[in-house]
């Protein structure tokens, strides 16, 4: 049983249509390297080459969008590279930065009775379980849109490909 690659989005949002949303959307969510930048906060290097990576997410961005616009089977084929790499950069960083607040981030609040303290902690347990859920959720969504953008490129390719054979013809 082969995998087919999905010819809409979402079951009804044409691929070209959905492809210029996932950028633009991705270019917003990039912004927020320059409030990160912004902050000078650089005590945690991890956390500025993030900001760095963030920035430079806006310029891929905008470039893909001239590629879309143009119809550039290279510019689109580079980006669509840069969406899988974003994809594993970004579920990494994930990674680390929930470990890092979820296993080894101090949560107690010194000022709490024990009592007070083991329901705080019982809140702070159910809400890292929505947390985790919500971040595992949105890892999977950023991987069905990087298959979305590589079924653009592939029909692009059929389409040059299909081009190329009727020229052939003539």
């Amino acid at each position: 049983m082969s995998m087919q690659s999905p010819q809409t989005c979402c079951g009804f949002i044409p691929l070209n249509t959905a492809v210029l949303l996932i950028t633009i959307f991705g270019i917003l969510n990039k912004l927020s390297g320059f409030y990160g930048i912004i902050s000078l906060d650089f005590g945690d290097p991890i956390v500025s080459a993030v900001y760095v990576y963030s920035l430079l997410g806006v310029f891929v961005g905008a470039y893909a969008l001239y590629g879309l616009h143009k119809q550039n089977l290279s510019i689109v084929r580079w980006y669509t590279i840069y969406y899988w790499m974003d994809c594993m950069i970004s579920t990494a960083t994930t990674i680390w930065f929930a470990t890092d607040w979820y296993l080894f981030t101090d949560h107690r609040l010194p000022d709490l009775s024990p009592e007070e303290q083991l329901e705080h902690d019982h809140v702070f347990k159910m809400e890292s379980i929505v947390s985790l859920t919500f971040l595992v959720v949105l890892r999977l969504i950023h991987v069905y849109f990087a298959l979305v953008v590589t079924s653009y490129y592939q029909s692009m390719g059929h389409g040059y490909a299909r081009l190329s054979k009727e020229q052939d013809f003539e």
